[in-house]
């Protein structure tokens, strides 16, 4: 027995020695504290730095380290140069030129972020020694929407992309003495390279793959005004949303705004999801409408009725029906004419139209407004069917704000003004909209501060709709057992995503080992330039 007992006793070291592999974590459970990727979309001229400021000192009070990649520094460092001797205006040119040749070489909307995937690798190899828990990078700044897509699926719920609102003068007028500073010159000297740089910054005309920040500012999960340093401090409360904050609950703009969202999603229009909510200052809700095809007694349609006579159910977009009448009658009046270059003469007028809409000589007429006619479509616009709702019930709309998912039309904006709307707040830009231009007499866009008298037109800020429940859902414990608040510090606040690092860590493999040289043999640049790629593959 005494043997036995000996023999239990030193047998039982070789059990402690096998107790790190029983304590190794579960791969099915996901990382307590995560690593956190914040992408910031910051259009030309935005005080990016104030919201990089923030973010740090928000997530270090939380006990998470933080690291900036500079998507500037990586294209530099991707073709071995640096822009940092030569005046502001000529560095941020040359940085889009970069990014553009990057994106249109290799087709893809993400790659310049690619480089910044890798670089989020080998900083958490080198620098945090691979540990991948209580870290946050920052990601200045995002450029295009197809860098946001990639992000998210590459880093799932562990990724947040932040948009910093600042109205067009405003950033004008930053970036203006930015370049006055570099060159040594006065600031309204410097204004109208200022102005060339946001406009291509915001969409590089007649490239598909070139600088397209108005695409990729929409796509947020969160969007801060960028015009003071207090209304920049909003992101703190968005860091501690991330964080289970028990007690931050939605902004009544974020709940009109939701409204709005989820009224979009009832639509089935053939080009886009558009809602509308009107609601009072204090957030009561008066109406709503979505972009759909109106039915005889009222209202639109819904699924699931006797009839349906939906465009989709119908099989085509009228309004497209109608642009291509409008064009083959103009051919048709040019052939008859004479006005009609002998080239052309003996094709049919359908395949003209065919042509200047859908083949080859279609740049002939891109952008031109007579692709932009609005008023053909059977589908009742979001705005003008939440009106139409208030009046159906008798509603009174006067001095109400209107939530849109996107910029309204010119068309709605006659009906807005007229109904009296005191107020918009958008997400998404419209660019077929020549609502500033006709209206310029009522309606007030992008201004520094709100204009008295005149229908006021908001960027939406706060929490995006497609964070909304995530963010805001009840999912701690608000009160001890005695039914006191709790401390939210005290109780320690953990991320409320799940991440789990196999997922996530083996895509950036990929990508570091197998997409990135692919891409330097595209651009023909030297692996030594950007060897991250061979240092950490495999």
């Amino acid at each position: 027995m005494r043997k036995g007992r000996k023999r239990q006793r030193r047998q039982q070291p070789a059990q402690s020695a096998l107790s790190p592999l029983v304590a190794a974590p579960n791969p099915l459970v996901p990382a307590e504290f995560p690593e956190l990727v914040f992408g910031l979309v910051g259009p030309a001229g935005a005080d990016r730095s104030m919201v990089i400021e923030i973010l740090t000192k928000e997530l270090s009070a939380l006990n998470y380290r933080t690291h900036v990649v500079r998507l500037s520094k990586m294209i530099e460092k991707f073709f071995g140069r640096s822009y940092d001797s030569i005046g502001e205006d000529e560095r941020i040119g040359k940085l889009m030129d970069d990014g553009t040749k990057i994106r249109e070489t290799t087709q893809r909307g993400d790659a310049v972020v690619l480089l910044a995937i890798a670089e989020i690798r080998r900083v958490r190899e080198q620098e945090f020694k691979n540990k991948p828990e209580k870290i946050g990078y920052i990601l200045d700044s995002l450029k295009h929407p197809g860098e946001i897509a990639t992000l998210r699926n590459v880093y799932g719920q562990g990724f947040q992309a932040v948009s910093i609102y600042s109205p067009r003068d405003i950033r004008v007028n930053a970036l203006a003495k930015r370049i006055a500073q570099s060159r040594h010159v006065r600031a309204d000297g410097a204004r109208a390279k200022a102005e060339s740089l946001i406009e291509r910054d915001e969409e590089e005309e007649g490239k598909k793959l070139g600088q397209d920040v108005k695409e990729a500012f929409p796509e947020a999960d969160f969007f801060v005004d960028g015009r003071t340093r207090k209304k920049m401090e909003e992101t703190k409360r968005f860091v501690e949303l991330i964080f289970s904050h028990p007690f931050h609950t939605p902004t009544v703009d974020e709940y009109g705004m939701y409204h709005a969202r989820s009224a979009a999603l009832r639509s089935a229009d053939l080009g886009r999801q558009v809602g509308a909510v009107i609601a009072t200052k204090d957030g009561d809700i008066i109406a709503v409408g979505c972009n759909e095809v109106p039915k005889a007694g009222g209202g639109l349609y819904w699924p699931g009725g006797d009839e349906d006579h939906r465009d989709f159910q119908r099989g085509n977009d009228a309004s497209v029906e109608q642009r291509e009448q409008i064009l083959a009658e103009l051919l048709n009046r040019f052939r008859d004419s004479g006005w009609l270059a002998e080239r052309f003469r003996r094709k049919s007028i359908k395949d003209l139209v065919q042509l200047l809409l859908y083949g080859a000589e279609s740049k002939v007429i891109a952008k031109t407004q007579i692709l932009d006619l609005l008023e053909y479509g059977r589908s009742v616009h979001a705005e003008m069917a939440a009106l139409m709702d208030a009046a159906r019930r008798g509603v009174p709309v006067r001095d109400a704000t209107m939530y849109c998912t996107t910029f309204p039309c010119h068309m709605c904006t006659r009906h807005i003004i007229a109904a009296g709307i005191d107020r918009i707040v958008y997400i998404e830009p419209y660019p077929k909209s020549r609502a500033r231009e006709l209206y310029g007499d009522s309606i007030c866009v992008d201004q520094s501060a709100p204009v008295k008298g005149k229908v006021n037109f908001d960027p939406f800020v706060g929490v995006a709709p497609r964070q909304y429940l995530r963010l805001f859902e009840f999912g701690v414990t608000r009160k001890d057992e005695r039914g006191k608040a709790i401390d939210w510090k005290k109780r320690g606040p953990k991320p409320r995503i799940s991440r789990f690092r196999n997922t996530y860590q083996d895509i950036e493999t990929t990508i570091v080992s197998d997409v990135i040289p692919v891409m330097m043999k595209q651009l023909g640049v030297n692996e030594n330039s950007f060897p991250t790629h061979s240092k950490q593959g495999g």
